[in-house]
């Protein structure tokens, strides 16, 4: 009878855990998705809390799986819409990781961007550096910045 009672409550277990493990948890990122941008410059310098790249022709943003977006827009667009919306950069600064040659050496730097402007073909960032350490002039570099789900292009 005991045997019978455990048989009978392992059965129960099996025939409800279908319905506890649903698809309803399931997170559909396609209609927000997370942009990466990718800046890259001829040259620049990290100088205290002052990111500087120079020669910057436009920015090249592009999303994951699903929704596979890819395009570009000019570095004046970008640091424009910096400020424009409630889910702005200006609102929820992003993590950037800057990517340079320096010394025929390939660095990288983790860094939040609090701020951007530009200034003929040159972008600035005001920036924290949180990870890694990179000061002074630098030739070719590239900044891959993270945004959050909820930023809007």
């Amino acid at each position: 009878m005991r045997h019978l009672n455990i048989v009978a409550i392992f059965t129960v277990m099996l025939t409800l855990l279908p319905s506890l493990v649903s698809a309803e948890n399931v997170i559909d990122d396609s209609k927000n998705p997370g942009y990466l941008f990718v800046i890259s410059g001829t040259s620049g310098s990290l100088e205290g809390d002052t990111l500087t790249l120079n020669g910057v022709p436009n920015v090249v943003y592009f999303t994951d799986r699903p929704a596979r977006v890819a395009e570009h827009i000019s570095f004046e667009k970008f640091v424009e819409s910096w400020n424009e919306e409630s889910d702005s950069f200006k609102a929820d600064p992003p993590n950037a990781t800057l990517s340079v040659l320096k010394e025929a050496e390939a660095k990288q730097v983790v860094v939040e961007l609090m701020s951007a402007d530009m200034k003929k073909g040159s972008i600035y960032f005001k920036v924290e550096v949180l990870e890694g350490n990179v000061t002074g002039t630098f030739t070719v570099a590239s900044i891959f910045i993270d945004s959050d789900p909820d930023f809007s292009m």
